[in-house]
């Protein structure tokens, strides 16, 4: 008789191929779909295509630079979020590259979505390159990325609540958005339950770490993972101890949607529209939320739709909204990709950029392999 262990193992195995593959599909159909449906959303609105196309040709290039002033503000404010956790474990990091590695970050996560881990993962990386222990480096990059989603969650609960009392936006329209919202709730809570604990938390880890080694016929120790997860944990004591930094970084994320926002406003001014400030950051708010449910490199286009689509709701000639999204997403996404090259061209040599700071609070030094 087969052996009972040998028999769960071989169907736990079969059963993370197939997920695997299927979850692989899924992407592959959804990478797929949205930029066919945008295409054919585009195909039915082909004239008032043709009518924006005109009006980007015109557009002045005195509000557009003052848009590209904007987005340069919201990296300064994201690169001074990273400045408070690194400061509070003892770091001191030049602003420049913080604020190349946050426009990176962003580009990163953009051009190639999974759910906002490739851009926790460059920031992790970056922060480790230039001189940060690898679980701090994740910690900076954890912390960014509650205080960046608790400050859009909070706008975009807020939008959804204003467009169902107004009207806009019917209740039924709302179960797919709320449904996903709720699970990615439910698992942002799971995970901050589970580390909480950090001997079960570490364990937890270290189980996962192992069957996934079994799976791809590797044998990975131990210690890099405690190691890792022991700096985490000797961060995240020092952030503890002062709540009030991440009061201070949640604010600096809303200055820095407020950032984004004036940018897409200012791409309006520069087509010469000026639609009510608030129809332009529920605009930006319902767009970032939907391109967040539907993960596409590059946004597949639907950024654009989804935004221009509620421009048309709120009486904004469609020319107009369509014009105003395409210079935005130029402004704010094409020309930091941009940027970002060059950061990558600079991240290839390892450097200590960030170094412990100096004083009776001084951490101690560490040695890196």
């Amino acid at each position: 008789m087969p052996d009972r262990r040998n028999l769960c193992d071989r169907w736990h195995t079969i059963c993370g191929v197939s997920s695997m593959t299927v979850w692989r599909h899924v992407l592959r159909w959804i990478w797929l779909a949205v930029p066919l449906l945008v295409a054919v959303v585009a195909y039915e609105h082909r004239d008032a295509l043709i009518a924006a196309a005109g009006l980007l040709r015109r557009a002045s290039l005195a509000w557009m630079l003052l848009g590209v002033a904007a987005i340069a503000l919201l990296y300064l404010c994201r690169a001074v979020v990273y400045s408070v956790p690194l400061r509070l474990m003892g770091y001191s990091a030049p602003l420049p590259f913080l604020w190349g590695t946050a426009v990176t970050a962003t580009s990163v996560h953009q051009l190639l979505p999974a759910g906002g881990a490739t851009g926790y993962a460059f920031l992790t990386y970056a922060m480790y390159q230039r001189g940060v222990a690898g679980g701090e480096a994740s910690l900076v990059a954890l912390v960014d990325t509650l205080s960046y989603a608790a400050a859009l969650a909070s706008l975009v609960v807020a939008s959804l609540i204003f467009l169902t009392v107004t009207g806009t936006l019917h209740v039924h329209g709302m179960g797919a958005v709320m449904a996903l919202g709720i699970a990615v709730l439910a698992v942002a809570g799971w995970l901050y339950y589970q580390q909480r604990d950090q001997r079960r938390f570490v364990a937890a880890v270290l189980r996962m770490k192992a069957r996934l080694a079994a799976r791809l016929g590797r044998d990975w120790p131990d210690e890099p993972v405690r190691e890792f997860l022991g700096e985490y944990y000797r961060g995240k004591r020092l952030i503890i101890r002062r709540p009030e930094a991440f009061v201070g970084m949640l604010g600096l994320q809303y200055v820095a949607v407020g950032c984004d926002a004036a940018a897409l406003y200012a791409a309006f001014l520069a087509l010469g529209s000026r639609p009510p400030v608030w129809v332009v950051l529920m605009g930006f708010v319902v767009a970032m939320a939907g391109v967040s449910i539907v993960s596409v490199p590059g946004g597949g286009g639907g950024f654009e739709t989804l935004m221009s689509a509620f421009f048309a709701t709120q009486g904004i000639p469609a020319s107009e909204g369509i014009a105003a999204a395409v210079l935005y997403r130029i402004l704010a996404f094409w020309l930091p990709v941009a940027v970002s090259l060059l950061v990558l061209l600079r991240l290839r040599r390892r450097r200590k950029a960030i170094r412990p700071e100096r004083g009776p609070h001084a951490r101690p030094a560490r040695a890196r392999p």
